[in-house]
């Protein structure tokens, strides 16, 4: 195992931009694999040869990727992220047929390099369908524990990066599946991807050790990983991630500090950070989990995206532009929708400010994209409500008055959140609200969300 010194040094890596249309790069670098797979382009024994044709192939992908400072959204000035990552994920798909159809002309037994090469294909396999939304398909999970299975010691309780081969493609897979990406925005999956990769010398999986893992897979049986619940206990190797936290919090001090390690270079330090507070959270001992029960029900669901919208929704006080989507599941936090695939509109983000309601209710409700994932072509949705009874406060921070949206009540010693576009609040100064005839002073509060195009911060009505 590499040591602490090893992995904190961060000294190679470096990568520079690159100089020609990144999805075209990356399509005919999928291409070339294609047609290399082919029995007639290879020589008898070519164990070699494919391990150089996989690294050429995904050096184009690592080479391509978009870079340059990003704007508030947190898409490129330059390129748009979401057509490069489905680019991306098209081109793994065809090489992963492409191997399919190479291995099966192999024999039952395959080489160990044959092996490898598949494994490292089907990572990247489930890293490109979990980037662009989509649930990776039963199939290759079977594929991977069946090639893990094949790999590693039948007598072994432990297995990690260490191992090398088709256990650390494996483990890869497996941290790509519990990285909670369908709560990102696709060019923040991207950045949580390559600190996983970072990270993967630290993580491990146990046969039987339930104490401390996020998730568990049963190759022979249940190939597919399944996330722990507190009642659920079952045969299989659990997945432990815990071995990864020092080195995330000491890389998350730095990016915070400004200190972007050169192993990282090119990569924009907001993301990063973001990233790296993101895996922090969800391999923690503690990791987000529902709060509330969800009841399945079925309706229609009203809506109107983004912060315009919204508060164009709530000065008219009546109909404005909105979607209609298929309410799925309640709860007290929030709620599923689902939107079909023959919608022309883009699918939203998560981060993305909503007001919505039931087509039969009268009142919105505000609320924020959490997940977004793709299944059998429609795209489910979660949503969080921020709040049941929002209003459009007039405030006024001492410079100029402006209209915000209120979560809560003024009650006076209360906290109420407040809503705004990106850059209207000033970090620290109070906020002025003449309301039921006095003047009420909101003194900011710790703590704050950002979304897409606003941010959501504290006060206390003094």
């Amino acid at each position: 195992m590499k040591s602490r010194g090893d992995i904190f040094d961060f000294t190679l890596g470096r990568r520079h931009a690159p100089t020609r249309d990144p999805v075209a790069a990356v399509e005919e670098a999928a291409q070339i694999l294609c047609v290399q797979l082919r029995p007639e382009h290879l020589p008898a024994d070519a164990s070699a040869e494919i391990s150089a044709f996989i690294d050429d192939f995904f050096g184009a992908i690592n080479e391509s990727v978009p870079l340059g400072v990003l704007q508030n959204d947190g898409h490129s000035p330059d390129v748009d992220w979401g057509v490069w990552i489905c680019a991306v994920r098209e081109s793994v798909g065809e090489v992963f047929s492409a191997y399919q159809a190479f291995v099966a002309g192999q024999g039952e037994k395959l080489p160990p390099a044959v092996a490898l090469g598949f494994a490292r294909i089907a990572a990247q396999f489930v890293r490109w369908e979990l980037v662009d939304r989509h649930v990776p398909d039963p199939d290759v999970w079977a594929l991977l524990g069946q090639l893990f299975v094949d790999s590693a010691d039948a007598d072994s309780v432990q297995a990690s990066a260490d191992d090398g081969g088709v256990v650390r493609e494996y483990l890869r897979a497996l941290a790509y599946q519990s990285a909670a990406l369908d709560q990102l925005q696709q060019v923040g999956a991207v950045g949580v991807c390559r600190l996983v990769d970072l990270v993967l010398p630290f993580l491990s999986v146990r046969r039987g050790d339930a104490h401390g893992a996020l998730y568990v897979v049963n190759p022979p049986t249940s190939p597919t990983p399944v996330r722990l619940s507190r009642s659920f206990a079952a045969p299989g190797w659990y997945f432990h991630p815990a071995g990864a936290a020092e080195f995330l919090a000491e890389l998350h001090g730095q990016l915070i500090r400004g200190v972007l390690p050169p192993v990282l270079a090119g990569h924009d330090p907001r993301l990063l950070r973001d990233a790296a507070l993101h895996l922090r959270r969800h391999w923690s001992a503690r990791p987000p989990v529902r709060r509330f029960k969800r009841h399945l029900v079925d309706g229609q669901l009203l809506v109107v995206r983004g912060y315009v919208n919204v508060k164009g929704l709530f000065e008219a006080r009546g109909e404005v532009a909105n979607r209609a989507w298929l309410i799925t599941d309640l709860s007290r936090g929030g709620v599923g929708a689902l939107i079909y695939k023959e919608e022309t509109q883009p699918v939203p983000e998560a981060g993305e400010l909503l007001a919505f309601r039931p087509k039969d209710g009268v009142s919105w409700h505000l609320g924020v994209v959490r997940r977004v994932r793709f299944a059998k072509g429609d795209a489910e949705v979660g949503i969080e409500t921020l709040s049941v009874r929002p209003e459009l406060v007039r405030v006024d921070d001492g410079r100029v008055p402006v209209e915000l949206f209120f979560c809560d009540p003024l009650q006076r010693g209360e906290a109420v959140r407040v809503i705004a576009p990106v850059g209207v609040l000033r970090e620290g100064a109070p906020l002025f609200v003449n309301a039921e005839g006095r003047v009420s002073k909101l003194k900011q509060l710790e703590g704050s969300m950002a979304g897409q195009g606003f941010e959501l911060r504290a006060y206390q009505v003094l």
